[in-house]
């Protein structure tokens, strides 16, 4: 089976290699003869610029030209600015550069002999001093453009191993990292030769300009490349290799064919390249023109490249090919390229180049973590002597002390964003749903999304549209599916376009919509019940107090009256109350309905005839005891107030576990088709369709039916009353 490695574990592999590269190359420069001098071109000549306190020079020569070197007791070798020029492939000529080099092997033998002659002028006279040369150079002797090429081209090699690392299958990734390989080859092999005091030997030197001149080249391959493929890819896939077949054959004639003879076309090679890779930028701003993303990317991207290599170009390799003095010195002209790479970083974190996830940076910064913690402890183990144990140890507790804060500061200042804090995004969320109407609910929505994420515009979709939440066009746009009614949204640009939405964008966005979700779901539960109550008082109060006043209202009679007052007061009790978990006995419930029947009927002088079978003994759920009772008083009232009956019948009959209740009258009857049904009709077949039964109301000349039947020991469960 395949073994697989974090990433940050391999980022920090990687990291703490390239630091072992530099340290060699640190190595390398401090392994050079000295004779503790700092010397600077000024014109045609060297000037001492600086004297070590341990050299032999005395302090008189600083100012004075360095005229010559040589071995005691040989002939001088005579320098000029040539002698340090920053870059031999500058160099005009053919023999140039091998005149060049042959000098510097001659100044480097001399200097390894150990002792030579200087000589010096201040202009008006010569002076030929002896001067002891050391075997290494001082550390705080390296110039500063050493470190900056050496810093550059880690900063390029680290970035670039850190966005493979993310996106192993990304070719616009491994691109930037050739890109950050060929620079650490050109920058740390330059930073070698430029920063050297006087002379290197020439194995050194020549091996130093070849890896420049390939890392050159190898720059020149990954950048071009990168902008055919990023963020378009804008030729076929069979022209991709062509900037490697053209690039690669003029770098491998360059150091083979006669090397140095041809080192001068380095500096035109760079020059094409360039206005190829302008060029490339160009097409893909065309290709690209109607896409935000890419343009968003493209233009970070691009104008941090162009300002790079550009300033690069312009200010270290143009004036040399136009035969000018350079406007920057080429040690100083490597910064450019940090540019490149701090548009590729900030554009990680800004635009999401690549589509990077969101948790990068904690590879970048814990990756740095464990390199530094490998290093501590190396240098306290065999810097300092310490055991294995207190060094590492040791090195843990630095760690945890000083760099674990410093990465949390550091890593909340790069992934800086406006939160909304818990608390608050749950306050808006209950807001949402405590809204009335349904346009101001989408109201206080969009105002939602739009404090939350900021996006440059939100737009409502229609409600058709089939909407989930998701990402779209690599994150320039939101989509949030619609909720409950509420239409779907399309939230453009986050944080008024300075970025794209991000994968950790998503699934807030996810979550936070199902929470909304849930919290109107709620809402309409309790919205619904709030309801059912009020359906369940508004019949209770139709079809028992309605009928209980009406009763009282048409009795003459003061203690009949005065009975039914009360027990209108009793039922209105009951309702409010809502005693549903109290049950009462069926034998009971139906003596005390006939009682009232029959005193409604007999005042209405209508005769009443009752019918029923032996029913159960049995108590039954308040339901079906105010079902009966809406019934018995509902249909009671009807007789009494619109049948014109003289004679009524009231039969029970219990069929296990129905109970069918008819109420048939000899009145004038109606048309069931033409008539209006009453609210009290309606609420008599609900509440018998709710217990999960039959109601019917037939009516003809001969007078009126009305039938029901349901069960009375199991009815359905939940139905409202």
């Amino acid at each position: 089976m395949r073994a697989w490695y974090a990433p940050g574990l391999i980022f920090a592999g990687c990291t703490i290699g390239s630091l072992l590269v530099g340290i060699w190359v640190l190595f390398l420069a401090l392994s050079q003869p000295s004779l503790g001098i700092r010397l600077q071109a000024d014109g045609a000549y060297l000037v001492i610029s600086g004297i070590e306190q341990s050299s032999d020079l005395p302090t008189s020569a600083i100012s004075q030209r360095l005229l010559s070197i040589g071995e005691v007791g040989k002939p001088p070798i005579e320098v000029s600015a040539v002698t340090l020029i920053e870059e031999p492939d500058m160099i005009g000529g053919e023999s140039g550069p091998k005149d060049f080099y042959l000098q510097q092997e001659q100044l480097f033998q001399a200097l390894t002999s150990g002792l030579v002659s200087v000589t010096v002028s201040n202009g008006k006279a010569q002076t030929t001093l002896l001067a002891k040369v050391r075997e290494r150079r001082e550390i705080s002797y390296l110039p500063i453009k050493f470190w900056t090429q050496l810093t550059v081209g880690f900063v390029g090699l680290i970035i670039g191993i850190w966005l493979v690392c993310l996106r192993t299958r990304d070719l616009a990734a491994w691109m930037v990292l050739l890109t950050g390989v060929g620079l650490a080859m050109s920058s740390g092999a330059a930073g070698l030769y430029s920063a050297r005091e006087l002379a290197l030997g020439y194995g050194v030197f020549k091996a130093a300009s070849h890896i420049n001149s390939i890392g050159t080249f190898v720059f020149g391959i990954g950048i071009l490349t990168l902008f055919l493929i990023y963020p378009r890819q804008i030729v076929p896939r069979i022209i991709l290799p062509l900037p490697a077949v053209l690039i690669g054959s003029v770098m491998f004639f360059i150091q083979i064919a006669d090397w140095p003879r041809h080192v001068g076309l380095i500096q035109d090679s760079v020059a094409v390249i360039m206005l190829a890779l302008l060029g490339a930028i160009a097409f893909q701003l065309i290709v690209n023109r109607r896409d935000p993303a890419a343009r968003a990317m493209l233009g970070w991207l691009g104008v941090s490249v162009a300002l790079g290599a550009g300033g690069f170009v312009i200010t270290a390799i143009l004036p040399t090919l136009l035969g000018r003095e350079v406007l920057v010195p080429q040690s100083t002209a490597f910064l450019f390229f940090l540019l490149i790479y701090a548009g590729i970083a900030l554009g990680v974190a800004r635009y999401q180049l690549f589509d990077l996830p969101t948790w990068s940076a904690g590879i970048l910064f814990y990756g740095f973590g464990v390199a530094i913690l490998l290093l501590l402890d190396a240098a306290l183990i065999y810097g300092l002597s310490v055991e294995r144990a207190p060094a590492f140890a040791t090195s843990l507790a630095l760690i945890g002390m000083l760099y674990l804060p410093f990465r949390r500061r550091v890593a909340d200042w790069v992934q800086k964003k406006d939160t909304m804090p818990p608390e608050e995004i749950y306050r808006r969320i209950i807001e949402i749903p405590h809204s009335i109407e349904p346009h101001q609910k989408e109201a206080v929505l969009i105002k939602f999304w739009d404090d939350l994420f900021s996006p440059l515009s939100i737009t409502p979709l229609d409600k058709g549209t089939d909407v989930t939440t998701a990402l779209h066009e690599n994150g320039a746009s939101l989509t949030i599916a619609p909720v409950f009614g509420l239409p779907a949204l399309r939230l453009d640009w986050a944080k008024q376009g300075t970025r794209l939405f991000s994968s950790k964008d998503l699934t807030r966005a996810k979550t936070i919509s199902g929470f909304i979700e849930t919290s109107l779901q709620q809402n309409q539960i309790y919205l619904d019940a709030i309801e059912t109550e009020r359906t369940r008082i508004n019949r209770d109060m139709h079809d028992n107090i309605g009928v209980l006043l009406v009763s009282a209202l048409h009795d003459a009679r003061s203690d009949r009256k005065n009975d039914l007052i009360r027990q209108t007061l009793t039922d209105l009790r009951e309702i409010t109350a809502h005693p549903d978990k109290q049950k009462r006995a069926l034998h009971s419930l139906i003596a005390d309905l006939r009682a009232e029947a029959s005193t409604h009927f007999e005042v209405a002088d209508i005769a009443v005839e009752w019918r029923y079978s032996e029913l159960p003994d049995v108590e039954i759920d308040p339901m079906v005891v105010q079902t009966l009772r809406a019934l018995f008083r509902e249909g009671t009232n009807n007789v009494v107030r619109h049948s014109g009956a003289k004679n009524v019948v009231y039969a029970l009959l219990y069929t296990a576990p129905e109970l069918l209740v008819t109420l048939r009258d000899d009145g004038l009857g109606f048309d069931p088709h033409s008539s209006p049904k009453g609210n009290g009709i309606s609420n008599l077949a609900n509440r018998v369709a709710n217990l999960g039964g039959v109601f019917d109301l037939k009516s003809d000349a001969f007078g009126t039916v009305l039938f029901a039947r349901f069960p009375i020991e199991q009815p359905r469960v939940g139905a409202a009353l």
